[in-house]
């Protein structure tokens, strides 16, 4: 396993953006870039290794198993993630979802004080585009509450889209409500011990 992650760290890697080609950048580079939203899975990379230009998204080297076992194991690779200000916990909760056009629903997957990972049935938002989410009242949260929220990113999916297909959608709290700050707050510093439930699914990393 070790010689595999030297290999894929020490990799020279290329972005097409276009018609252009970028690089050559090292595989921490580009998970700087995913971190900051500068590159998606639906963006084209290249290394040696790989036949043809590849959409990031297929490629087990940036799948959010690798990246995670990145973290956990100590690589060296893991000074390139962001350190984050503010504790998250995983939390399946149900949220409506509204982009001034339409609803559509949905349920986290993780929240901090300050963003969530999110599963919404609509594939067609884009980073950068602000939607309210309404956090709907289950097991785990017991008032309901309204969160203004910027996307910064989305995860690519191969299968067709359609307007009920499920994306994943990383969001950034932009406005909470006063109720909600106090609900997050209490998911992610303390005071709740691990929940499950048919509504809801609460688990704090220790």
């Amino acid at each position: 396993m070790g010689g595999v992650q030297t290999a894929t760290n020490q990799q020279q890697w290329y972005i097409l953006r276009g018609e252009m080609k970028y690089g050559p950048y090292e595989y921490r580079s580009l998970i700087t870039m995913i971190q900051n939203g500068e590159l998606y899975d639906y963006n084209f990379v290249w290394a040696a290794h790989l036949e043809n230009w590849t959409l990031l998204g297929d490629l087990q080297e940036f799948s959010k198993d690798r990246l995670c076992r990145l973290i956990e194991t100590k690589d060296h690779i893991a000074g390139s993630f962001k350190d984050r200000k503010c504790p998250r916990v995983d939390l399946e909760t149900p949220v409506y979802a509204h982009n001034d056009h339409n609803f559509f629903d949905g349920h986290t997957l993780s929240v901090s004080e300050n963003g969530a990972l999110v599963l919404l049935n609509d594939p067609l938002l884009l980073p950068g585009q602000k939607i309210l989410l309404n956090f709907r009242t289950s097991e785990v949260n017991p008032q309901t509450f309204n969160v203004l929220c910027e996307i910064i990113r989305k995860n690519y999916s191969k299968q067709r889209l359609n307007v009920k297909s499920g994306l994943h959608y990383a969001v950034r709290f932009l406005s909470v409500q006063e109720t909600g700050m106090a609900q997050l707050t209490k998911w992610t510093r303390g005071g709740v011990s691990k929940e499950e439930t048919n509504d809801g699914i609460l688990k704090v990393h220790e």
